[in-house]
Order: C-alpha cells, then sequence, then structure tokens
C-alpha cells in the first residue's frame, strides 16, 4: 500500500465527500492514460464490470454465453444471474485459457457472447478469438482480472476486444480495497455504461440539476468512491514495479525450474504476461502442497472450475483438458515481494521435489 494513502484518506474525511468526486475522477483519468484507452468506467468490483459488459452485449434471458469453467465464480456469476446459459469451453491445457476451437464448437443460434479469462496474466489467443466472433456476429468479453499490464501483439489488454473488465480486489497486482473498471471499445457503450452505474442518470450533468435529466435505461449503484480510488490513484504509481517484480520472479522461475514432475505454463511469442500467478502442474498435488509447506513455501489452487458448483449443472467430463488442468493445478508464489533468497529457495525445492 502505497505511504501517501493515509494522506488523502484524511483529506477526503476532512472535506467530508467520501462518494464519487474528485479522486474517483482522477483515478478514472490516470488508469486510463496507462492502459491507453479513454473509454473507461470505474466501478465498485470486477463483478459490476463484468455486469456492466452483459448488459452493454444485450445479453438477455435465454441466451447463451460461451464462457470457461477455470475461473473464479465472479466470472460467470453476474452472466448467469442475467438468465443466460453459460456453455463452458475446454482450455489450451498449456496456458489454462479458453481453447479458440472449443468455442467455435460450441456456437448456436442462441450464442450471444463469448468471454475469455486471461488465466494468470497470460493474455488469450484473441486473434482466433476475434475471428470466431466477428463470424458469427458475437461480443467478445475480457476478464482481465489477472491481467492488469499484460500485452498481447505489443498493445495492454484493454484495447483490443469489445469489452474489458478489469478487478481492484486486495490482492490483485492494482488494489483499491475492493473495485474495478469497464473498458469499451466503442465511446457510445462507455457513455452509456457510466450511466447504468449510477441509476441511469449522468452525474457530469451539464444543466441546472442532474434530478431534471429522464432516466431511459434503468440502472444500478455500481460506481467508485473517493475513498477507495484515492487508494487506488496513489498503487498505480508503483504499479510498474509491481509488475515488473511479478514478471522477473517469472522469468526467473522459468529459467530455473527444472523436474520432470513439473509442467510449466508457455507464453507465446505476441504476448506478454503480467504474472499475476505462476501456475504449475503436478500430477500428486496434494503430496506437491504438503511437501512444499514443509519446506515453508505456501501454494494453493487460487481458482476451481466453476461447473463443480451444482448451480451451474456439475461437471462436465467432456472437458478433457480442464479435467487434467483442475487435477493437477497449483500455483507457487511469485509476487513483488519475493527476496532473491525467496527465489532461490522456492526454484531449490520445487526442483528436489520427487
Amino acid at each position: 500500500m502505497s505511504d501517501n494513502c493515509v494522506s488523502d484518506l484524511n483529506d477526503i474525511f476532512s472535506q467530508g465527500c467520501l462518494t464519487e468526486g474528485e479522486y474517483s475522477d482522477r483515478f478514472e483519468k490516470a488508469f486510463s492514460d496507462y492502459i491507453g484507452n479513454n473509454n473507461v468506467s470505474l466501478t465498485n468490483s470486477g463483478t459490476s464490470a463484468l455486469h456492466l459488459a452483459g448488459i452493454l452485449s444485450g445479453i438477455e434471458f435465454g441466451d447463451e454465453v460461451i464462457t470457461t469453467a477455470m475461473t473464479c465464480m465472479a466470472t460467470n456469476e453476474p452472466f448467469f444471474n442475467m438468465g443466460a446459459k453459460l456453455v463452458f469451453a475446454d482450455i489450451d491445457i498449456t496456458t489454462g485459457n479458453i481453447c479458440p476451437d472449443s468455442v467455435k464448437s460450441k456456437i448456436t443460434n442462441k450464442t450471444k457472447a463469448i468471454v475469455v479469462v486471461h488465466w494468470a496474466g497470460q493474455p488469450v489467443d484473441l486473434d482466433k478469438i476475434h475471428l470466431i466472433a466477428k463470424e458469427h456476429n458475437l461480443k467478445v468479453i475480457e476478464d482481465a482480472a489477472h491481467a492488469l499490464g499484460s500485452e498481447y501483439n505489443k498493445t495492454k489488454i484493454g484495447n483490443h476486444s469489445d469489452f474489458v473488465c478489469f478487478s481492484f480486489q486486495a490482492i490483485k497486482h492494482l488494489t483499491c480495497g475492493d473495485g474495478g473498471a469497464l473498458v469499451c471499445k466503442s465511446e457510445n457503450d462507455i457513455v452509456r455504461a457510466r450511466k447504468i452505474r449510477w441509476f441511469g442518470l449522468d452525474r457530469k450533468y451539464k444543466g441546472n440539476s442532474r434530478w431534471d435529466q429522464d432516466i431511459a435505461e434503468s440502472g444500478y449503484k455500481y460506481h467508485m468512491n473517493n475513498i477507495n480510488a484515492s487508494i487506488g490513484l496513489n498503487n498505480l504509481k508503483d504499479i510498474d514495479f509491481i509488475i515488473d517484480s511479478h514478471m522477473n520472479n517469472r522469468d526467473f522461475f522459468d529459467d530455473n525450474i527444472s523436474n520432470p514432475k513439473i509442467k510449466k505454463m508457455s507464453c507465446p511469442k505476441n504476448t506478454k504476461s503480467s504474472s499475476w500467478i505462476y501456475s504449475l502442474l503436478v500430477e500428486d498435488r496434494k503430496d506437491f502442497i504438503s511437501y512444499m509447506s514443509k519446506n515453508k513455501i505456501s501454494c494453493d489452487r487460487v481458482h476451481v472450475r466453476n461447473d463443480q458448483y451444482s448451480v451451474f449443472g456439475g461437471k462436465d467430463e467432456s472437458l478433457t483438458n480442464l479435467n487434467t488442468f483442475d487435477d493437477q493445478l497449483v500455483n507457487i508464489p511469485v509476487g513483488w515481494w519475493l527476496s532473491h533468497d525467496d527465489l532461490l529457495h522456492i526454484v531449490k525445492t520445487v526442483n528436489k521435489y520427487k
């Protein structure tokens, strides 16, 4: 957490303007500058951003959304709660990302959108996804909760698809305590999104009173307040250091972890991953986690396949790559806080695993 956060929070409390205002405006502009896209709408969570993306995509009750099960449930619940049918595609086992060929095989006349997640920060094959979407007139929604600072074809994530949703939840690269952002390709969409995030009203209305406006489309209370925005604004100043540290630690692991019992993820040449987490596949995950714990290294799955939840219908055993990935997935520490000695200890421990 940036040292300047406390000073700005004191300023907010002394002014008494706790809700959306100066700091949220400044953070929205600063985040826009960082990703290189002005069509940004801050939200109170990444989940809210995904819901807005669903609304703007025209998703309605009975529509189908092709998505990945290998993600946090927060990716898929917004669309499920809109009445959409979730159609789970298989993944690429070398990256954890949704498989374009599987996506193509799932399309029906009820399909409305494709939802992709950049697993661990590794960008999805967006070129193939966009070709499929264009052929079938579908919207593409990116869940970029893991992928702040990642690049696809030398351009930051946040500039490629119809809608890109970021999370600023407590443990992400960039945190506001909690918060998110919706990024749109279309200026018309972002104007609409900014209204929907606050009950259908434009908070920047230039007339005599914002209450003079008509509400043509019902909205929600999804805006970000000044408190969260001030935390995000200050932490954004350190984002290059944070992401560079994650990527440098990833490179160290890529170069030095060598164990035939361990499979590392791949990184296609036209991509750059911000490496929010570092995923490995291990046949006996329980044994590996126990071994690492005995060596004082914490490991975790982070997310589990969503189709294991009964609300989504139960496991789809036909998703063969997902079956293997979910059974063997484990993540080791890769964060900015690791010292060089920590990195050496992790590599030595992983390489000695038998």
